[in-house]
């Protein structure tokens, strides 16, 4: 773990950390590896081959790994038993994860809460009791410990005892905003405080997109209560969606320009969050409604209408790429698809364009 400590700590692409790993070039041999034999591998460009060098000139192995373990911080990177699953299947997948407390445990479901830091009196209302209620039911919140929604969905999830993390744009032994100096130390008792970044990096602003992927990688799906049209909230929104995870706005005013991202957002697809309960419902029997349906499904459709059922989703899907997907003529499809459309399975959004309505 102490080579593993050391390559962390070179700013380095995370890709690239990845690809020599995945090529069998472990962090304890590429520490040994002549700069000659690091070109060859056609990973590292030169200056990065120059960035080990020199870190390999001045970093003491085992003192730094020694100072490190007293600082009572825990350490993880890809590859290793306790490397959290979902960050593997993200794009651009963190090298490594600090963390104080613990990692979400992968068993449990988790869903993001993000929204504006300078939020309204109902963003605020709104975000703890999703928190609160998500809390109630075993489900984990995860956020980014801001000010404003983070810190609300973070606090509604801690008044009910439940589990929440924290993922940092600093180091996790940097507590910032200040004024969540309470969050920092109660969310460690029952959650965990993460971070890509290795300890002693200050809270600056290029490291906070780049968090927000992992916030997002973490869960299973997004809550985005309060987002202006430019906001770090859509950010991870994008990350979610680029993840195949599922994203929930609450709905506002639209002369709110706090309700401006989220009312985008619900343009481009994404759910909306109507009644908390009907949310948590969803989650929570996400399950057994897919197998209901699925089965009612089985029942009403004929072989071939359950295939071009199958081929559809709740995002606008055009007659010519089912056609390239079917064994059928087009004249078949269409009568397919009609019939579909008249039982209410489908409807047609765009002109020759189908999503499906259950």
């Amino acid at each position: 773990m102490k080579f593993e400590y050391w390559l962390s700590n070179i700013y380095i692409d995370n890709t690239k950390k990845i690809n020599l790993k995945r090529s069998g070039i472990e962090a304890k041999t590429l520490f040994y590896m002549k700069n000659d034999e690091l070109e060859k591998l056609q990973i590292l460009t030169g200056k990065d081959i120059e960035k080990i060098d020199r870190s390999r000139q001045t970093w003491d192995i085992e003192k730094k790994w020694e100072d490190f373990v007293l600082t009572g911080i825990n350490f993880t990177s890809i590859g290793m038993e306790d490397y959290p699953q979902k960050l593997v299947e993200i794009p651009d997948s963190p090298y490594a994860l600090y963390y104080i407390g613990k990692l979400p445990d992968e068993s449990q479901k988790a869903v993001a809460i993000v929204g504006a830091r300078m939020r309204s009196a109902y963003g605020c209302e709104v975000a703890k009791k999703i928190a609160q209620k998500l809390a109630r039911n075993g489900i984990s919140v995860i956020s980014g410990m801001a000010r404003g929604i983070d810190r609300d969905g973070h606090v509604g999830a801690l008044e009910e005892n439940g589990l929440t993390y924290a993922v940092l744009g600093s180091g996790v032994d940097i507590c910032y905003p200040k004024e969540n100096k309470f969050l920092y130390e109660k969310i460690p008792h029952s959650g965990g405080l993460i971070s890509e970044n290795p300890p002693g990096t200050m809270a600056v602003a290029r490291n906070f997109p780049l968090r927000n992927r992992i916030i997002s990688g973490l869960c299973d799906k997004v809550v985005v209560v309060e987002a202006k049209d430019k906001s770090g909230s859509l950010i991870t929104a994008d990350y979610a969606m680029e993840q195949g995870k599922d994203v929930y706005v609450v709905p506002g005013r639209i002369t709110d320009p706090l309700s401006r991202g989220c009312n985008r957002l619900i343009k481009q697809g994404a759910g909306i969050i109507y009644d908390i309960d009907d949310f948590i419902a969803d989650i929570t029997l996400t399950v057994f409604k897919e197998c209901v349906q699925m089965d009612f499904r089985k029942n009403v459709l004929d072989k071939k209408s359950l295939l071009v059922y199958s081929l559809l989703d709740f995002s606008p899907i055009g007659l010519g790429e089912l056609l390239e997907k079917v064994p059928y003529g087009l004249s078949e499809l269409i009568e397919i698809i009609e019939y579909l459309k008249h039982i209410g399975f489908i409807k047609e959004c765009i002109t020759n364009y189908y999503i499906k309505t259950l």
